[in-house]
């Protein structure tokens, strides 16, 4: 019985100690990850389709993330991409991705340490046109998932949860 509480309470000053260190990354972390179009009217079928990405912090711990936001194909190996994106078309079909690079890992500013409420936005818009075919005319819901592998070689605990985005609707028009 003496030995079980000792065990207990060792446990217990670890556990403590641990979580006074300051933030522990990784732990019960609320992240929110949304995408927009950088134009909210109609596009022609050759316009470009600009789309930003952005990652909040919605916990309350701080928690480092990879700002890259590098896009590739679903079907990719996750180590080359950090974002992809489900396209439906107007009839219902699922667009495929039609230009794929690989990638090495991301440069050390990438990362970014995010406190509660604050949050990391792409550093430009991405034209998808053309890396998906938008040619039937009328509306296509977009939606972007986001999942990070890297921080890990350079020391760091990063974000590294699959997070799906919201939906949103580009509308060709001719």
């Amino acid at each position: 019985m003496y030995k079980l509480m000792r065990i207990f309470f060792i446990s217990l000053i670890l556990s403590v100690g641990i979580l006074c260190q300051g933030p522990v990354f990784g732990l019960g972390q609320d992240m929110e990850f949304t995408i927009s179009c950088e134009k909210a009217e109609d596009f022609k079928a050759q316009d470009p389709i600009k789309i930003n990405f952005k990652l909040k912090n919605t916990g309350n711990a701080p928690i480092y993330v990879n700002k890259r936001f590098f896009l590739g194909p679903e079907e990719s190996l996750i180590n080359d991409r950090e974002v992809f994106l489900s396209v439906t078309s107007p009839s219902g079909q699922k667009l495929p991705y039609k230009f794929s690079y690989k990638t090495g890992f991301p440069k050390s500013d990438y990362f970014a340490l995010l406190n509660p409420g604050e949050e990391a936005v792409s550093e430009y818009p991405r034209n998808i046109n053309g890396t998906f075919e938008f040619n039937e005319l009328g509306e296509y819901k977009i939606t972007a998932t986001y999942q990070n592998t890297y921080g890990s070689e350079i020391g760091l605990d990063v974000f590294k949860d699959k997070l799906a985005s919201n939906t949103i609707v580009v509308k060709i028009i001719k």
